[in-house]
């Protein structure tokens, strides 16, 4: 790797001219995106950071029966007329503030965004939504914006002084709006196009080490120590102790075990950080689950942590040690482990008067949660503050063929009778989209493993709030909903900063509580050929994609999904036939609250009546065909779009195929 020096340089020289300053600018809010030393800083009262989404608005208490309702698109807080255009408000804040972050499920369902900032009538932004969410505008390119596994994201500081709106001009949109309040008195310089040119220099610095965040961007003025060790079974080995005031501003770790013996050692060997004058460590994460992902290794590159391809685990966390402290590893594994860990030590030139950091602080629990009760609020992290959460990387074993995340995140801070946050599904949390098993990484946010098909088996998620982290006085709980009834495992390692002697909920894991839980066998159709793996002949409208299911008697979890066709249009995909003969054909199909009436085609020729996909709740047909002359070689069967059900919301097309099934007469 090379190390981004000079880049380093020139952002902390202009972060600490932009500390200087009490104005907040779009300059310094871009300098806060690589600045990870500021998230140690004890946030002042009247700091708060907020998210304005699309969630069901039938959610109203936990006490109620819909606070796990799940209509969560076209939820806007009114629509307006400009002229002869409807406006609908997804965002509305009193200043001064920032939004920092913009996501969409289907952003191409939004139309333009409009940005209005303080009391001008003409909006500061005013784009395309699929547009400046996807880095298809050369003013917010890739990393600021971009889509990942089907989720348009947007990471850019847009300050206001006294108030701002977000609108779009098309009402069926999934969205999120996050934001940041100053406390009152705060000055602001408002964002506008104008000041782009001038900032390209600084957004150049920053988005490169976005663009690569492996590299040791944090490391000026730090020192190397390096331990290389073998930790026997049962042993704790304290790799370093150290003295403040100073500060951890990077660790790697490379961990050198046979290969099957990598999953045990990266979940059953802890990382602890204990500092003087507490009576529990500040850090308690297995090894792996620390480094950003699990189980076992798996290549993603965030800007707080990561792994990669030759093994190596990084960590770019800022970890005050105001006084004295030791980094261990404890070993409950049943083999050694041979590991060698670096650490980068940053003397901070400060007495203990000059310098009160929050203590960072990483912890990990997990649960088995069992069929029922089928809606649970499974809380990640609660604690005490004064803090500020900056994120969380949940591991799931989804153990049955059931999309786990359709669950809202839900954040509680200080005296929120009402959640501060309230989300539209988990993996809309962490910046994708669609229960998407496409791996991406990026950051601030990542999908680094799904063994599938589909989103069956281990899932590893993370999201990162560094420009948006979430500050909290008193206290602070962040849940995520486990929705629907299949059992699965959840686990989390949350990341925050709080005070010295600030409470927590976490307890040590015994090892046999988090050993790493094998798989069960997939459910499939026998003798089926799988929808998703069917080699398409013809799709004359839309696009297709391999989405995973949910729901039981789905063949391996997955089906090749139909999305956004018009009336008229056909999917045709080649079935392979050995022998020329008379075989029923049978036709697994998906159901779901916005799919269309669609006519199955064989070889080209309509057979039976058009099928209507509509259903509350998304679930497996079983068509038969009924019998047919095939040919040897490939035949052709597929759907023909010829309309939707009036009742589909929002109005779709959609159609899934699961499996073929030929039997021989």
């Amino acid at each position: 790797m090379k190390p981004l020096l000079c880049q380093c340089a020139l952002v902390l020289c202009c972060l600490t001219c932009s500390l200087a300053q009490p104005t907040v600018t779009v300059e310094g809010l871009l300098q806060e995106m690589v600045d990870m030393e500021r998230l140690s800083v004890p946030p002042v009262p009247g700091l708060e950071c907020d998210q304005q989404s699309s969630y069901d608005r039938a959610s109203t208490a936990p006490d109620r029966p819909d606070w796990f309702a799940n209509g969560d698109a076209g939820q806007f807080i009114r629509q307006e007329q400009h002229g002869e255009r409807t406006e609908y408000v997804m965002a509305e804040m009193e200043g001064p503030g920032a939004i920092l972050r913009l996501w969409s499920a289907n952003p191409d369902g939004g139309g333009n965004v409009r940005i209005y900032i303080d009391d001008l009538e003409t909006p500061a932004l005013e784009e395309d939504f699929l547009a400046l969410t996807s880095a298809a505008l050369p003013q917010f390119p890739e990393p600021y914006s971009g889509r990942r596994s089907l989720g348009a994201n947007l990471y850019f500081p847009f300050p206001y002084q006294n108030r701002c709106k977000v609108t779009v001009d098309r009402p069926n949109l999934y969205y999120h709006v996050g934001y940041r309040t100053y406390p009152q008195g705060t000055q602001v310089q408002p964002y506008s196009m104008e000041l782009l040119p001038e900032l390209r220099s600084t957004m150049d610095r920053v988005g490169a080490i976005l663009l690569e965040p492996a590299e040791p961007f944090t490391i000026s003025g730090a020192r190397r120590y390096d331990n290389e060790v073998v930790i026997r079974p049962g042993q704790t080995s304290a790799l370093r102790r150290l003295s403040g005031p100073s500060a951890i501003v990077r660790m790697e770790l490379r961990v050198d075990v046979p290969p099957e013996q990598l999953f045990a050692a990266l979940r059953e060997c802890v990382l602890t950080i204990s500092h003087a004058g507490e009576a529990t460590p500040a850090v308690w994460a297995p090894l792996g689950d620390f480094f950003g992902s699990t189980p076992g290794l798996n290549v993603h590159e965030s800007l707080p942590v990561g792994m990669l391809q030759d093994g190596l685990c990084y960590c770019n966390w800022f970890i005050p040690v105001p006084g004295p402290a030791t980094v261990a590893i404890v070993n409950d594994s049943e083999d050694p482990v041979k590991l060698r860990l670096s650490c980068w030590l940053r003397p901070m030139h400060r007495s203990a008067e000059e310098w009160s950091p929050l203590l960072f602080r990483a912890k990990w629990r997990s649960e088995w949660l069992p069929e029922d009760p089928q809606f649970v609020d499974w809380p990640m992290l609660e604690a005490t503050g004064p803090g500020r959460f900056v994120g969380v990387m949940q591991g799931v074993v989804n153990s049955q063929q059931v999309w786990w995340g359709e669950g809202d995140e839900k954040v509680w801070v200080d005296d929120d009778t009402f959640p501060s946050y309230f989300g539209t599904g988990s993996e809309d949390y962490y910046g994708y989209a669609w229960c998407s098993p496409l791996l991406f990484t990026h950051a601030y946010h990542n999908q680094s493993i799904v063994t599938g098909p589909g989103n069956f088996g281990y899932t590893a998620v993370a999201r990162y709030h560094i420009l948006d982290d979430i500050p909290y006085q008193g206290r602070m709980r962040f849940d995520i909903e486990k929705w629907a009834a299949a059992p699965r495992e959840y686990c989390c390692t949350a990341f925050w900063y709080s005070a010295p002697g600030a409470t927590d909920f976490f307890e040590p894991v015994p090892v046999d509580e988090r050993r790493v839980r094998p798989l069960p066998e997939r459910f499939r159709v026998k003798g089926a050929l799988e929808g998703e793996k069917l080699e398409i002949a013809r799709c004359t409208g839309g696009t297709t994609q391999i989405q995973g299911l949910w729901g039981d008697g789905f063949s391996d979890a997955t089906h090749l999904w139909w999305l956004n066709p018009g009336e008229g249009d056909i999917l045709e995909t080649k079935v392979p036939v050995e022998r020329a003969g008379r075989y029923r054909l049978v036709l697994g199909l998906t159901k779901s609250w916005d799919y269309g009436i669609h006519q199955p085609l064989v070889n080209g020729a309509d057979v039976g009546e058009p099928v209507d996909l509509l259903a509350a709740a998304i679930t497996p047909l079983r068509l038969d065909l009924g019998v047919h002359e095939l040919q040897a070689g490939e035949n052709l069967v597929g759907l023909r779009c010829v309309g939707t059900n009036p009742e589909a919301k929002p109005k779709n097309y959609m159609a899934g195929i699961d499996y073929i099934l030929l039997e021989a007469e």
